[in-house]
């Protein structure tokens, strides 16, 4: 191993789980210098929530664990009781020196692996968060979500040369959106090549006063679209309605995006905008749209200019009101279409028999219909129109969704790997014992079935597939201890669980789990009333391999911070679970 090349030595590595990567790291100086590489940083998400305190920090800090992934929520990095507007609506901003400087130590202590910084209903002071941010001069997206900003406008540049993505999401009120919109004006002078842009853009009736705080975020995003045209590639916004708005910000021939997300996006029959903007931007591979428009018609002329210029179309997102079928036969153009989700913004026809007649395309390979009046005749020709698909998600889908249409789907589509059922409330049991199996799906790794309240004991003890990875039974309230042992035993090789707000599931399930599934890396149990502090040892103390588990909102759960480390875990990797439960209340 010795004489192997580092580049053989980082394939080997790549392979390992993170807690066998750690004990490899300590053979030698060579492989320890070959786990310090950034691949090899935990990418896990570092979840800091509104209890957050320098103490909690103090024990990130003597942590050996360099994360690339760090995430604030709502968390007040200034006291917000104490703080105060005077009448000249100036902010007086109190913070806790203490906190603000083991916030440094934090984020200093990451520098050189942090990637990814994402601030989620913060309260954030203006100066204080441009300095918090520019700490990590190697950062490359940051995401800023319903954040409240205070303090006064800080004449500071935001200075972040590597940065790749940027997120941004408006707070609920309409005045905390007036005042956060200055990140565009920050965003704007930065010199980085953006890759990845998404933001809101704010329009209200003060949107017609070209001097208003509105005109000048949305001059701010037209800046920073122009400045990184040519780099750019994925481009979402939301709100994005005025005519003046559209033509400002895609006036440029040079910006040619690869994926594009137009949320709530209101149409006329005399939109040439977006007309033109379909003729230009004909590299678009993903595209993500909800269109409103009264007028069917209309609807079938967007959707045939989707599909006339968008031949190089590999996803398609398409969220549209109709009144009938029509229109959908212009999607078979899309010949290199692999992803496709339909779905609707308002309650009028349902996909009829018809829908997929005229529709064959063998390159498709996911599909998803979000329509609760589907029929059942539509879901029937599913098979025939896309014959290769990988993934079927039917979720909502309540009246087409019945036990001879899972059993359909066992024998029509035995190539496929994900299947999304949840809130099918018309499932039984008899979908599960029929005389096609889910063993036939042999391929099988992803089964959501979330809030079907049909499962039982019986339905589990069908489900023999040892392929499958994942599975989400969330809400299942009939399951009890028999039915988690036989999906235990049936599928053994599961390492992702959702067993959140099953009524039964408590610390004789948990046992169950964790000492037959011990390869588990995601397990949530959110708001299980009946689990107490042994369904955590049990869990901690079998699942080794254990990334990412939620006890949020179990009441009988009572561990404490220093609890983490007492007698009773002493079997347990002290290190490795620092380091992997992401968070326990």
């Amino acid at each position: 191993m010795d004489l192997l090349p580092v580049e053989i030595l980082e394939k080997i590595f790549k392979n390992l789980r993170y807690s066998d990567l750690r004990q490899a790291s300590a053979v030698c100086h060579l492989w320890y210098d070959v786990y310090q590489r950034s691949g090899f940083m935990s990418k896990m998400v570092l979840h800091f929530k509104k209890e957050l305190t320098p103490a909690t920090i103090g024990l990130f800090l003597q942590s050996e664990c360099l994360y690339q992934n760090i995430r604030f929520t709502s968390i007040p990095f200034y006291d917000v009781a104490r703080s105060k507007r005077n009448l000249c609506r100036k902010d007086i901003i109190y913070e806790d020196e203490c906190f603000i400087q083991h916030l440094r130590k934090l984020i200093l202590k990451f520098k050189d692996s942090l990637q990814i910084l994402s601030f989620c209903k913060c309260h954030l002071e203006r100066g204080r968060f441009l300095e918090l941010v520019q700490i990590v001069p190697t950062l490359k997206f940051l995401d800023i979500e319903e954040c409240i900003f205070a303090g006064e406008d800080c004449d500071e540049v935001l200075r972040l040369p590597q940065l790749k993505k940027f997120n941004f999401k408006y707070p609920e009120d309409e005045i905390q959106r007036f005042e956060s919109g200055h990140i565009y004006r920050n965003l704007s002078q930065n010199e980085s090549c953006l890759v990845k842009l998404k933001v809101q853009l704010f329009v209200n009736e003060m949107f017609e006063d070209p001097d208003s705080d509105l005109w000048d975020q949305v001059k701010a995003v037209a800046k920073i679209i122009k400045r990184h045209k040519k780099t750019i590639k994925s481009f979402k916004v939301d709100s994005f309605n005025e005519p003046a708005l559209k033509k400002l910000v895609f006036e440029d021939d040079e910006l040619q995006l690869e994926k594009v997300v137009l949320g709530e996006l209101k149409l006329r029959r005399d939109d040439q905008v977006f007309y033109n903007f379909m003729t230009k931007q004909c590299k678009i591979k993903k595209l993500e749209i909800a269109l409103e428009s009264s007028l069917n018609s209309n609807n079938d002329q967007y959707l045939k200019a989707i599909c006339d210029n968008l031949q190089q179309l590999e996803q398609f997102y398409l969220d549209i009101s109709r009144n009938s079928d029509s229109g959908l036969e212009y999607l078979q153009q899309l010949h290199k279409l692999k992803n496709l989700v339909l779905t609707k913004n308002r309650n009028t026809v349902s996909l009829t028999q018809h829908c997929f007649d005229h529709i064959f395309m063998p390159n498709l390979r996911s599909l998803g219909i979000y329509y609760k009046e589907l029929a059942l005749p539509a879901v029937q020709q599913i098979p025939v129109s896309f014959p290769n698909l990988m993934a079927l998600n039917l979720s909502e889908c309540e009246k087409a969704v019945t036990d001879e249409t899972v059993q359909l789907i066992f024998r029509s589509l035995p190539a496929l790997e994900s299947l999304d059922l949840s809130k099918c409330k018309q499932i039984t049991e008899r979908a599960f014992l029929g005389t096609t199996g889910i063993s036939n799906l042999k391929k099988l790794k992803d089964l959501v079935l979330e809030k079907c309240d049909g499962m039982t004991d019986l339905s589990l003890a069908a489900f023999d597939n040892p392929a499958l990875k994942s599975i989400s039974l969330a809400m299942c309230n009939r399951i009890t201890n028999e039915g988690w042992q036989q999906l235990c035993l049936k599928c053994p090789n599961l390492t992702w669980l959702n067993a959140s707000q099953c009524r039964n599931f408590d610390d004789e399930s948990a046992r169950i789990v964790a000492t037959m599934l011990t390869e588990l890396e995601t397990l949530n149990l959110f708001k299980n009333g009946s689990l107490t502090n042994e369904a955590v040892y049990y869990i901690v103390e079998n699942c080794r391999y254990l990334e990412d588990l939620c006890l949020t909102k179990c009441r009988g759960v009572k561990l404490k911070k220093h609890e983490y480390f007492d007698e009773k875990m002493d079997r347990v990797n002290k290190d490795c679970l620092k380091n992997r439960i992401k968070r326990l209340p």
